[in-house]
């Protein structure tokens, strides 16, 4: 199942940026959800992680409305020591939205949408 969610998030993330979605309909059925299942997820997507993710009706396409990628990963949350040992200037990426996490506190499970700087 973990499979399944991983590959529609990265399929999703690659038709987002690539403008190819299609309708909603044609994304749902490329997804392998139903149109109301899309929507759902959109919704969940938009609302609760804040992905800045728009409808042009003109070209047919879903894209984000800001540089950025939907992310599906694994991170290891860092202890003070480690936070005091890293160097250099700021990242990169940073997280423009909360993410849904499933651990025990140390490590967890997320869902992000990441901004590019």
């Amino acid at each position: 199942m973990i499979h399944k969610l991983l590959n529609r998030f990265s399929y999703l993330n690659a038709l987002v940026q690539k403008r190819a979605t299609g309708t909603p309909s044609e994304l749902a059925r490329k997804l392998g959800l139903s149109e109301r299942g899309w929507y759902k997820l959109r919704d969940e997507l938009v609302n609760d992680l804040g992905v800045p993710l728009a409808y042009d009706a003109h070209r047919q396409t879903y894209y984000y409305t800001h540089d950025g990628a939907l992310v599906f990963q694994f991170r290891r949350k860092l202890d003070t020591d480690s936070m005091q040992q890293l160097e250099g200037g700021r990242s990169r990426l940073s997280v423009c939205s909360p993410a849904y996490f499933m651990g025990d506190g140390l490590s967890a499970l997320a869902v992000q949408y990441i901004l590019i700087r």
